[in-house]
């Protein structure tokens, strides 16, 4: 087995149990042995850093959908939010609740590195529409990224992820509904 499926499989573990299981119990649960896992990582935070590294390249990898110039710019707008869904869909509680605290600094830098990407995924976006004429061209297109970003990664982990006022799926299509319903030039 290569170190990119090691990788996948951890990452997928970490993402259903948490970043606070042990290097045997990964090693257990993804069918290797723990000197194997040392063969391959430093340290059990080394695969955690390769780990929540890899997490962030997949997440800017999944936006690319969004500079697909042959899909309409509202679908893409669509499907943008919906990786987003995916995205954190994959994270469970615990994922989030060890990253928050076992790595504080580490989950606020790619909270923001990734609510700025996305801004500006949201922000090229909604120019396009503008330029085209599918968006309504009294949007401000900078305003109106920042509050979508800072709705899905703000609100989204406080009110769904912790305390799952709403379930992802219903608050995922309320916001693709209200901001493509908010941009249609009608």
């Amino acid at each position: 087995m290569n170190r990119d499926k090691y990788l996948a499989d951890i990452i997928r573990l970490f993402k259903e149990e948490g970043l606070g299981l042990s290097m045997e119990t990964v090693a257990q649960k993804i069918g290797v042995t723990k000197k194997t896992l040392y063969n391959r990582f430093a340290s059990k935070d080394s695969m955690i850093e390769e780990c929540l590294e890899q997490v962030s390249r997949n997440f800017r990898e999944s936006l690319e959908c969004m500079d697909d110039e042959s899909i309409p710019v509202e679908n893409r707008f669509e499907m943008g939010v919906s990786t987003l869904r995916r995205h954190f869909r994959e994270m469970s509680h615990a994922f989030m609740r060890d990253l928050m605290e076992m790595y504080p600094q580490k989950a606020s830098m790619d909270h923001a590195a990734g609510s700025s990407y996305f801004e500006e995924k949201i922000a090229r976006n909604i120019e396009e529409g503008k330029k085209s004429g599918v968006y309504r061209k009294t949007i401000d297109a900078g305003l109106f990224a920042k509050y979508i970003s800072v709705s899905i990664f703000s609100f989204f982990q406080k009110e769904i992820m912790m305390k799952n006022t709403y379930s992802a799926d219903y608050y995922f299509q309320q916001v693709i509904d209200f901001n493509i319903n908010a941009l249609i030039n009608k």
